[in-house]
């Protein structure tokens, strides 16, 4: 492990020339698939995928997850996914109420355990639920002190609630969120769930048909993409 460790760099890299196409939601429709929640028992069927796919994607990774599943974090990062920061509990009281720098506190946390697993620092963050309205200016004001960045999503497929009764649903959630954007870029909200991975193949094919480039998280090239319009974060 710790040659692996040693041998990863963040590769944030796109999809090839094969998969654009005139694309009828305008210019600059770069896709990111996000996935909530992992690692877990269900990521290797997503790295597959996307492995067979030549998609790149972004996870939002949960601390103890990380403790429990090394590799797949290991893995994500080895085949140029971007890993990013999804709390400790993930429990809208603990992050939510008290102490302000809660959520920042824990954010922080994880950054740290998936450093010591990694070598990566990652600084993006996703809010659990969505930063609206738990991500109060308080709430921010934390994240902007430990130099984080916060991601929310404009296009939601709404898995958690389709993934056990109506994965197909998946699909039509979000091409119906890409149609409702008059121009890219479009954060798509997954989550590493058995369902998701059912339909996620199918999911890729349908968004590639309408001529876009999918990508990974770029530190470098951030933009702002949370509820509250914060660009500080």
């Amino acid at each position: 492990m710790i040659r692996r460790r040693a041998a990863i760099k963040q590769k944030n890299s796109v999809m090839s020339a094969d998969n654009r196409m005139e694309n009828r939601f305008g210019k600059n429709k770069d896709v990111y698939l996000t996935f909530d929640d992992g690692p877990n028992g269900e990521m290797d069927s997503i790295l597959d995928i996307l492995k067979t796919k030549k998609v790149k994607g972004t996870f939002f990774l949960v601390e103890p997850n990380i403790k429990e599943y090394p590799e797949a974090v290991l893995r994500l990062i080895e085949e140029g996914h971007y890993p990013a920061l999804h709390s400790v509990t993930h429990d809208k009281k603990m992050l939510y109420e008290g102490n302000p720098l809660n959520v920042a506190e824990e954010m922080r946390q994880t950054q740290k355990t998936l450093y010591e697993l990694t070598g990566v620092t990652s600084h993006l963050t996703r809010a659990p639920f969505g930063s609206h309205p738990y991500m109060n200016e308080d709430l921010r004001n934390g994240l902007v002190q430990y130099n984080m960045k916060m991601w929310d999503w404009n296009a939601d497929t709404v898995d958690w609630k389709h993934q056990e009764t109506e994965p197909e649903k998946i699909i039509e959630n979000a091409v119906k969120g890409m149609d409702a954007l008059e121009e890219g870029p479009v954060v798509i909200l997954l989550h590493v769930t058995k369902g998701t991975a059912s339909v996620l193949s199918r999911l890729i094919d349908r968004i590639n048909r309408e001529g876009v480039s999918f990508r990974a998280y770029d530190p470098e090239q951030h933009f702002t993409m949370n509820f509250w319009h914060d660009k500080r974060l």
